[in-house]
Formats: structure tokens, C-alpha cells, sequence
């Protein structure tokens, strides 16, 4: 499984547990490992958090809709507002590497907690097509107040892609995480085949290649054959 951490959204009517749990719970640092947590901050009108918690906190407003979504819910447009929203989230680059930090954090084992100063039995579109842009793509049920966390590992192959294609894991954690056996995703292959290239033996194929570290992972759990140190390329 791809998620083994856990991600929560809490409002202004949770700041009290949102403040405790940054207390309690030691932050990142830095360092990606699980049993650490992290505050993404959607509030556009201050740095509280970030000031109380500088370890912990950094903003995510990057979240928020853009004024050029924003003016459709403006309009009366709610159904051009959730298309253009959906679109900004799943095309702009700098928020997809942003998803891609969050989901390399929870891929190892971190808390990611969400704040928002809006309500969020208030109804609020924009929260709301966040929370289903989030299950619907990834397969991540944020969890609430009202909802318990969880995680659908049917988006492994989703998550997996995701993570390598921004280079937030390398080649081998490639291999040990996607889900199929004989062959990589078709829209990374050649990546794949290409950084693997650099690991076979002579006149060795990357894709027997591919397919002999899949068989280590099944049989031991590990891609047994994953060097000590990897250089790759930005």
C-alpha cells in the first residue's frame, strides 16, 4: 500500500485540537518519516499557525481557488466553478508538485493535517471539491471532525506514478510500489527503462530487469537488487 499515513482537514471550530496535536507531535525537520506531523495552512489572512508552529506549519493557499475560478461562484456559475477548480487542481504544475510533497510525506508514514478557517459545515463549494478532488484522484478520503481517514489502495499504481514522475522517489522505490508485475505504467515506461538501463548486467533487457526486482518484492518484500546510492538526474 502506497498511503500508510494519515491526512485530516480541520476548521476555526477545531483550532483548539489543531493547536494541541501540533504540540504533541513532533515535526518533519527536514526528514521524511513516518510518526511526524505537519500543518498545511489554507488561511490567506494570517500567519499564526506559522508563526506559533514554524516547524510545523507551512501555508497551502496554493489550495485555494485562483480569482479566475473564484469569480464563477461569484457569478452564480457553481457548476463552471467546480470544472474550472477541478481543472486548476489537477493541471497547474506548481500544485501538482505540491500534491506530490503531501503524498510523498503520507507515503511514508505521516500526518498531514489540512487548516481552513471556513466552516466546513458551512457547506463550502470550494472545501468540498477539495475533499472529492482528493478521493476521486487518489483514492484519499480526507478525514473531518464527522469522518474517520482512510485510504483506497486500488490508487496505488495513481499515487506511485505520481510520486516517481515528479522525482520524489527514484527508480528501485519505483518498482517496489507499483502494483504490476510484468511491466511498468505505459506513460513512464521509457523513464523506467531508461534509468534502469544503468543497473543491467551485460546485454541485459530493463524490462527483465524490471521484472526480476518485482519478483524480489514478492518473494522477500524488498527490491532486493536496490543499490546503495542512487544519482538522479533533476
Amino acid at each position: 500500500m502506497n498511503i500508510i499515513g494519515s491526512m485530516y482537514i480541520m476548521d476555526a471550530s477545531g483550532m483548539n485540537a489543531l493547536v494541541h496535536q501540533l504540540s504533541v507531535n513532533p515535526p518533519p525537520r527536514g526528514i521524511l518519516s513516518g510518526g511526524t506531523i505537519i500543518c498545511m495552512d489554507m488561511d490567506e489572512t494570517t500567519d499564526d499557525l506559522e508563526r506559533m508552529f514554524p516547524e510545523h506549519c507551512t501555508k497551502a493557499t496554493i489550495f485555494c481557488p485562483p480569482p479566475s475560478v473564484m469569480i464563477k461562484e461569484i457569478d452564480g456559475d457553481g457548476e463552471g466553478f467546480i470544472i474550472d477548480y477541478n481543472d486548476y487542481l489537477e493541471h497547474d504544475e506548481t500544485v501538482q508538485e505540491f500534491i506530490a510533497t503531501m503524498l510523498l510525506f503520507l507515503h511514508v508514514g505521516g500526518q498531514v493535517l489540512l487548516y481552513s478557517p471556513a466552516m466546513l459545515n458551512d457547506g463550502a463549494v470550494w472545501l468540498n471539491t477539495l475533499l472529492l478532488f482528493f478521493y476521486t484522484r487518489y483514492g484519499i478520503t480526507i478525514g473531518t471532525p464527522t469522518n474517520e481517514f482512510s485510504y483506497d489502495p486500488n490508487y496505488d499504481a495513481t499515487i506511485i506514478d505520481l510520486l516517481y514522475s515528479k522525482n520524489c522517489i527514484n527508480v528501485f522505490d519505483y518498482c517496489n510500489g507499483y502494483p504490476d508485475p510484468t511491466i511498468p505504467s505505459i506513460n513512464l515506461i521509457d523513464k523506467v527503462y531508461y534509468e534502469l538501463s544503468h543497473f543491467c548486467g551485460p546485454g541485459e533487457n530493463p524490462r527483465d530487469l524490471y521484472q526480476r526486482i518485482k519478483m524480489n518484492v514478492i518473494a522477500y518484500g524488498v527490491p532486493i537488487l536496490k543499490p546503495g546510492v542512487i544519482f538522479m538526474e533533476k
